[in-house]
Formats: C-alpha cells, sequence, structure tokens
C-alpha cells in the first residue's frame, strides 16, 4: 500500500485493521489490545482516511446469503453469536472514531447506499 500512497494512488481495501479487531477481538475473543498492537505494528501505524462499515443483522445477513445459494466459507460458517459479537466489535469501532468510519445501514436500497457512499468517498479523491 505504502508505495501506491506514495505516488498519490487511491488504495480501496476490502478489510484491513478494523475487521481484525472486529473478527479477532470481537469475534474470537482475543485481546484486542494485543491485536491492535500487532496490527498496528505490522501496519507502521497507517490506518484508512475512511472505513465504510455495511452494517446488517446477522439473522438478515445470513438469510441474505442462503438465499443466493452460495456455500458457507470458515468465517460465514460460525454460529450466529459469533457474527452478532463481530458486528458489535464493528459498530464498537465505528462508535470509538466516528470521523474515520462511515455505517450504512445494508438493508436500505442500494441506490441510496451508493448515493451516501459516494458522497462521503468524492471529496477524499483527487481531482
Amino acid at each position: 500500500m505504502r508505495p501506491a500512497l506514495e505516488r498519490d494512488a487511491v488504495v480501496v481495501q476490502d478489510r484491513y485493521i478494523d475487521s481484525s479487531l472486529a473478527y479477532q477481538g470481537a469475534g474470537r475473543v482475543l485481546d484486542v489490545e494485543d491485536v491492535r498492537g500487532i496490527s498496528e505494528w505490522a501496519t507502521e501505524g497507517l490506518l484508512p482516511d475512511l472505513t465504510v462499515l455495511l452494517d446488517i443483522d446477522p439473522v438478515e445477513g445470513t438469510a441474505r446469503r442462503e438465499s443466493r445459494g452460495g456455500s458457507d466459507d470458515r468465517l460465514e460458517a460460525e454460529a450466529i453469536e459469533f457474527h452478532q459479537a463481530v458486528r458489535e466489535g464493528f459498530l464498537g469501532l465505528a462508535r470509538q472514531d466516528p470521523d474515520r468510519f462511515l455505517v450504512l445501514d445494508a438493508t436500505a436500497p442500494a441506490d441510496e447506499i451508493h448515493a451516501r457512499l459516494l458522497a462521503a468517498v468524492s471529496p477524499l479523491l483527487p481531482r
């Protein structure tokens, strides 16, 4: 990432430190500060300018996934309690750093989600 950022490229990632904190800390019940410390060390403290959290109740998210007929990976196969803990972990991170998080209701219409995402991301993009 750093070389891309150094040449002023826009970097978009699916999962980063916040995911580690939510999945490992909240979901796996590991010490969040230990996970944070290792993650910050590994990334040399690099944090995203914006983290977009598509929030959905785990029961509804599971029903959506199952309706598409895909197979579960290792994380998706976890019990609903795991997914509820992960969701709470993400929402807790968003409450702690509201200026860096955009929490979107993933049950909203796709065009509404798109508009809100575009409004938040556009000011961060180079002209």
